[in-house]
C-alpha cells in the first residue's frame, strides 16, 4: 500500500512542526524560530532549532534534522508510512493511496483482520485473569511473585482458559483464517496458549502482534511464544518497549533483561526503562532499535554459556554502532532480586556495570587463569578475534590495553592488531577540520536548496568558460561524498522545484539531516548569477584537483593542470563581479 505523493505533501503542509516537536521537548520562541533541548541526545544548552516557516528541525549539536514526518518516525520508531498515517490522523488529512492490485488489497485486509484478532484476544485473556474463577491459580501465582494490580493492568497480563479464545472468536466475526494468521491456533486447531498466563507483545505503535505465555503446570515448554508470522518476528521485537520508550528517551538509558516478569518487576519498582528480548539473544537489530532511544544500554543476561555468547556478539555490534553498552550481573533474576533489595540498590549496581568490551575481555582472561595449558592457549586467539571486530582505532587500542593487562603480557605482543593499514585505522584516520572540497560541495547544495528558481537555469545550461570546450555543469562525480552526490542528483532531477515538493519524495528521506542542516544553517545570501557561477567553478576546480592527485598518467596530469588554471582564472573574475 503506497500513499500518494499529493497526500504526503498535504500531511507535510498540515502538520505544525512546532506542535509536533513540543510533544518531545519544551520550545521557546527565538525570533522567527523556536529552540529547545534536543530530544535525540542529552544536553544542557539548547541546540535544537525548529523553523515553522520551512517546516524543518535541526540540532546543531548532534546533526539530526528533517521535517515533522521524520521527527515522528525517529522518536516514535515509526516507519515512513506509519509516521504519515499518525500525522494525517492528528491533523485531519484524508490520505489517498495509489491504486492497489487485488492481491495487495487482499493481503492488507488479512493483516488488518489479524491485528483485530490479536487485540480481541489480549482483551479477552486480560478479562479472564481479572474475573474468571478458572484463573484463580494464575492470580495466586502472580501475587506470590509480588506483582500488584496496577502492574498487571499496565501490561495487560492475562490468562487463557481451557476453552480458549477460539470458542468466542466466531461471535466477534473473527474467522479461522484471521486466528491462524495471528498465530493464535495450535497445530491441532485449538487455542495455542490455553491454561497459560499471557503476556501481550506489542510493536512500537502499541499494537498487539503476539504473545508470550507461561504454563502454570508441567507443560513444556515452560514459556511459549507466538510463532513467526507476517506481524511477529522475535529478532526485531522487545517486550515492554511501548511502556518503556518515553522513559528510555527521557533518561537516555535502557535496561535489557531476559524475562517478561523481570520487566514487570523493574517497572513496578520505578525502573521503567526496562525491556526484554523474546527468548532470544540480543541482536544487532535490537541494538539499532534501542539506539534511537538510548545513549547507554545495560544488559542483564544469565551468566551461562548462551548468555556469554550473546554478550560477545552484542559487543561486536555495539562497537560498530559506537554504542555505550554495559553488562551487569546479579546472583538472581531481577524479578526475584528486587523482592529483597531496593530500587536504589539496583541503581547503585548499574553505576558499577562494566563496559561490554572490558567485560568480554576480562571474562576470557578469567577463564584462562588457573586453567590447563590448552585452555590458556585458546584465550589468546579468542581475544584477538574479539579485538579484530572493533573498527574504531581508539576502542581497539583500549581493547589491546585491557587484553594485555588481563593476560599479564606486554601490550606490544598485540601490536600487529594496531598496524596503520588495518581496516579500523584506514576508516577512522583523523584529518584536519577544514575540508575545502566539502565546503564547496555544501555551498552548491545549499544554493540549489534555498534558491531553486535562481539555480535551475545554471543546472541545465552550466557556466561558459573561455578556453574550455563545454560549459561547466556540476556532476555527481564532482562530489567526494556519496550522500552529497546522491542528494545533488536528486536536486538536479528536480531543478526549480521548491523545498516542499522535494520533501514529499520518499527518495529524499535518507538525506533529511543534510537537507535540514543546509537549509537552516544557510546564510540566506542572495543567489546572484556571479555567486552561483563562482560556486559551480569552485566545485569543478576542487574535483579536478582531486583527480589530478589520483591519476598516475602524466598526460592526464598535464591536461588537468591546464584545466585547473583556466577554472581558477574564471573564479577570480566571478568573485570580482560578485556583490
Amino acid at each position: 500500500m503506497k500513499i500518494s505523493p499529493q497526500s504526503i505533501e498535504e500531511v507535510r503542509e498540515a502538520a505544525d512542526i512546532v506542535e509536533v516537536a513540543s510533544e518531545f521537548t519544551a520550545l521557546r520562541r527565538q525570533g522567527s524560530e523556536y529552540t529547545g533541548l534536543c530530544p535525540f541526545h542529552q544536553e544542557k544548552t539548547p541546540s535544537f532549532s525548529v523553523s515553522p516557516d520551512k517546516g524543518l528541525y535541526y540540532c546543531f549539536g548532534c546533526g539530526a534534522g528533517g521535517d515533522a514526518i521524520e521527527l515522528v518516525s525517529r522518536l516514535k520508531g515509526f516507519s515512513f508510512t506509519e509516521a504519515i498515517g499518525y500525522l494525517a490522523e492528528r491533523f485531519g488529512v484524508d490520505l489517498q493511496y495509489v491504486q492497489r492490485s487485488p492481491g495487495e488489497a487482499r493481503a492488507l485486509a488479512r493483516r488488518r483482520a489479524a491485528y483485530r484478532a490479536l487485540a480481541a484476544a489480549a482483551a479477552y485473556y486480560h478479562k479472564c485473569l481479572r474475573e474468571s474463577t478458572r484463573a484463580a491459580p494464575a492470580r495466586r501465582y502472580l501475587a506470590e511473585r509480588g506483582f500488584n494490580r496496577q502492574t498487571l493492568e499496565t501490561f495487560k497480563i492475562g490468562y487463557a482458559p481451557p476453552a480458549g479464545f477460539v470458542r468466542i472468536a466466531g461471535r466477534l466475526n473473527i474467522t479461522r483464517e484471521a486466528l491462524d494468521d495471528a498465530g493464535l491456533l495450535s497445530t491441532s486447531g485449538r487455542d495455542r496458549f490455553f491454561e497459560r498466563i499471557t503476556f501481550p507483545i506489542a510493536d512500537h505503535r502499541g499494537r498487539v502482534i503476539g504473545f508470550g505465555a507461561r504454563t502454570l503446570g508441567d507443560a513444556k515448554p515452560k514459556y511459549l511464544n507466538s510463532p513467526e508470522t507476517p506481524l511477529f518476528n522475535k529478532r526485531y521485537l522487545l517486550y515492554g518497549l511501548p511502556q518503556a520508550a518515553d522513559h528510555i528517551r527521557r533518561g537516555g538509558i535502557a535496561i535489557v533483561v531476559e524475562g517478561y516478569t523481570d520487566v514487570l518487576m523493574l517497572h513496578q519498582c520505578g525502573l521503567r526503562n526496562a525491556v526484554a528480548t523474546l527468548g532470544t539473544s540480543i541482536t544487532g537489530d535490537h541494538l539499532k532499535r534501542l539506539s534511537g532511544y538510548a545513549e547507554r544500554i545495560y544488559l542483564l543476561f544469565d551468566p551461562d554459556e548462551a548468555g556469554e555468547e550473546a554478550i560477545r556478539r552484542a559487543a561486536g555490534a555495539a562497537a560498530s554502532m559506537r554504542l555505550d553498552l554495559r553488562v551487569l550481573r546479579l546472583e538472581q533474576d531481577p524479578a526475584d532480586w528486587l523482592l529483597r533489595h531496593s530500587a536504589e540498590e539496583f541503581r547503585g549496581l548499574l553505576e558499577e556495570a562494566l563496559p561490554v568490551l572490558e567485560y568480554g575481555i576480562r571474562r576470557i582472561a578469567e577463564r584462562a587463569r588457573g586453567a590447563e595449558a590448552v585452555d590458556r592457549a585458546r584465550a589468546r586467539p579468542e581475544l584477538e578475534g574479539m579485538i579484530r571486530e572493533i573498527e574504531d582505532p581508539v576502542l581497539r587500542r583500549e581493547a589491546v590495553r585491557l587484553a594485555s593487562e588481563s593476560l599479564g603480557v606486554d601490550a606490544r605482543s598485540f601490536a600487529h592488531l594496531l598496524a596503520p593499514g588495518t581496516r579500523g585505522e584506514r576508516r577512522f584516520r583523523q584529518t584536519g577540520d577544514y575540508d575545502p572540497a566539502k565546503e564547496a560541495e555544501l555551498e552548491v547544495l545549499a544554493l540549489i536548496l534555498t534558491s531553486p528558481a535562481d539555480t535551475a537555469e545554471f543546472l541545465r545550461k552550466g557556466v561558459e568558460v573561455p578556453g574550455l570546450p563545454e560549459p561547466v555543469k556540476p556532476e555527481p562525480r564532482d562530489f567526494s561524498d556519496r550522500a552529497r552526490a546522491e542528494l545533488f542528483e536528486l536536486l538536479r532531477e528536480n531543478a526549480g522545484s521548491e523545498l516542499d515538493a522535494l520533501l514529499a519524495s520518499e527518495r529524499a528521506r535518507p538525506y533529511l539531516d543534510l537537507v535540514s542542516a543546509l537549509t537552516l544553517q544557510s546564510r540566506q545570501t542572495e543567489a546572484t548569477p556571479p555567486i552561483i557561477r563562482a560556486a559551480w567553478l569552485r566545485l569543478r576546480t576542487l574535483s579536478r584537483e582531486r583527480a589530478k592527485r589520483r591519476t598516475g598518467d602524466l598526460d592526464e596530469k598535464l591536461s588537468l593542470h591546464h584545466e585547473i588554471r583556466i577554472l581558477k582564472s574564471a573564479i577570480s573574475s566571478e568573485e570580482v563581479s560578485a556583490p
